[in-house]
């Protein structure tokens, strides 16, 4: 009889711990707080290698081995 009164009250407050959590946001707000200065976020390299700092040839030829050509691109949906 014990065990059983014992597991409801644990759970009971479980439960209502559970509903504290999820129910904080509306009633308690954080504060938030914006980062300082710049982050640079420039490409300077790929593979290893120096980007040219006008451009950046993004031309596609070959997907996978294959020639495209035309505004689509194939897409594999893994």
């Amino acid at each position: 009889m014990k065990t059983d009164l014992y597991t409801k009250v644990i759970l009971t407050l479980i439960a209502i711990g559970l509903w504290g959590i999820l129910l904080k946001p509306l009633f308690i707000t954080e504060p938030v707080i914006a980062s300082n200065g710049i982050t640079d976020v420039n490409i300077q390299k790929i593979g290893g290698l120096s980007v040219d700092k006008r451009t950046l040839n993004v031309n596609i030829r070959k997907v996978g081995g294959f020639d495209v050509s035309g505004p689509n691109l194939p897409v594999n949906g893994k």
